[in-house]
C-alpha cells in the first residue's frame, strides 16, 4: 500500500489522469493485483486505451490511492453481469406485459401486482446501471464497440434515452463533479430534491425520446397489452427506478454540505454500511466516492473498493464521512 507499491503502465499514468500508452505484450499485473489480490494490470491498461481518466482526477493529493484497485482479471463476470440483468428484466417485463391482469375476469392476485411492480422497478433501475457501467467500459474492458453495443440496448429497454447524448454528458459530469453550470447533473441553484429531480430528468430527455417511447407503446397496445399495464408498468415502474437512481446515485452523493456550493468528487458523500444493503438501495451506488476515485471498477466490484476505503481509513491515510452523514442520508 502506497507509493512503494509494485504498479503497472497503466496504473502509474492515473495520478495525472493522462491516458496510457499501449502496453507491450507481458505487462506488469499492477499494484491492484498486489494490494487486494484480486485485480489485473491489463484490463486496465487496455481500458485507459479507450477510456481517457476523467479531468477531474488532475491534481488529486490522493492520487496514489488509485493503483490499489486494478480491474477483474477478464471480461466474463461483466458480461454475466449485464446478460443477467438485463434477461432478467425482458422475463419480468413479459410477465408485466401479459402476465398480469389488473382488472376485469382472472384478475392476478394484489401480490403479483405489487411483487411484479417493485421487481420491475428494480430491475429496471439495473439497465440504467448496467448502461452507466458500459459508459464506463466496464462491461467489458476490452471492447469499448462491445460497451457501447451492450448501453444502447439497456438504456432503450429503459426508457429510450439517447445513448449517445447520456454517453457524453456523463463523462461532463466527471469531469465537473459538482460545479453549479458546468456539471449535468448538480442543481442550478436550488439543491431541494424535487426540483433538482425535475431539473436532472429534463435535462436528459429529448423529443426523440418521447417519439420511440409512443412508438413502443403502439406496438405493445397491437400486441394485447392493455392499458392500464402500461400506465403502471410501462410508465410508472420505469419512473420510480429513475427516482431511485437520481436519489441513491446524485442526490445524496453531491448534496452540498453546509455553506459550500461545491461538491467536487473528493466530497462526495459515501455510502457506509454493508454490500447487500448497498446492493438493495441502488446496486452498490451509494458507494460513490469509490465509483468516482476508481471510475474503472464495475457497480458489482464497488464492495471491492469501499473495501480498500475503509482500510486506508483505518491507518489514517483518509478522512472519514462528517458526524450525522450517515444517519441523516441514507438511515
Amino acid at each position: 500500500m502506497g507509493d512503494s507499491t509494485p504498479r503497472s503502465a497503466a496504473a502509474a499514468q492515473l495520478d495525472e489522469g493522462a491516458p496510457a500508452a499501449a502496453a507491450p505484450s507481458g505487462a506488469a499485473s499492477g499494484s491492484g493485483a498486489a494490494a487486494d489480490g484480486a485485480g489485473d494490470g491489463a484490463a486496465l491498461e487496455a481500458w485507459q486505451r479507450q477510456y481517457p481518466m476523467p479531468t477531474e482526477q488532475k491534481g488529486d493529493p490522493t492520487a496514489q490511492f488509485k493503483a490499489l484497485y486494478t480491474p477483474p482479471r477478464n471480461d466474463a463476470a461483466g458480461l454475466a453481469a449485464a446478460a443477467a440483468v438485463i434477461g432478467g428484466w425482458a422475463l419480468l417485463f413479459s410477465h408485466a406485459m401479459w402476465g398480469v391482469v389488473l382488472a376485469g375476469p382472472g384478475r392476478s392476485p394484489w401480490w403479483d401486482v405489487v411483487g411484479t411492480f417493485f421487481a420491475l422497478e428494480f430491475a429496471s433501475a439495473g439497465l440504467f446501471i448496467t448502461t452507466h457501467d458500459a459508459m464506463h467500459g466496464t462491461v467489458c474492458y476490452r471492447s469499448r464497440r462491445l460497451n457501447d453495443a451492450v448501453g444502447w440496448l439497456a438504456i432503450s429497454l429503459y426508457a429510450w434515452f439517447d445513448y449517445g447524448m447520456l454517453h457524453r454528458k456523463h463523462w461532463e459530469h466527471h469531469g465537473a463533479t459538482g460545479r453549479p453550470h458546468s456539471d449535468p447533473d448538480f442543481h442550478r441553484g436550488n439543491a431541494a430534491l424535487l426540483p433538482w429531480f425535475a431539473r436532472f430528468m429534463w435535462e436528459y430527455s429529448t423529443l426523440l425520446q418521447f417519439a420511440k417511447i409512443f412508438a413502443w407503446t403502439m406496438l405493445l397496445q397491437s400486441l394485447g397489452v392493455q392499458y392500464a399495464n402500461l400506465v403502471v408498468y410501462l410508465a410508472a415502474a420505469p419512473i420510480l427506478a429513475a427516482f431511485r437512481l437520481f436519489y441513491f446515485g446524485t442526490y445524496l452523493p453531491h448534496l452540498p454540505r453546509d455553506g459550500q456550493e461545491e461538491m467536487g468528487w473528493q466530497k462526495s458523500h459515501s455510502y457506509d454500511g454493508g454490500a447487500l444493503a448497498a446492493f438493495l438501495q441502488c446496486y452498490c451506488f451509494g458507494y460513490h466516492l469509490e465509483h468516482h476515485r476508481w471510475p474503472y471498477a464495475p457497480w458489482w466490484d464497488l464492495p471491492r473498493c469501499k473495501a480498500i476505503t475503509r482500510r486506508l481509513q483505518a491507518e489514517g491515510k483518509m478522512g472519514r464521512q462528517p458526524p450525522g452523514v450517515q444517519r441523516l442520508l441514507w438511515l
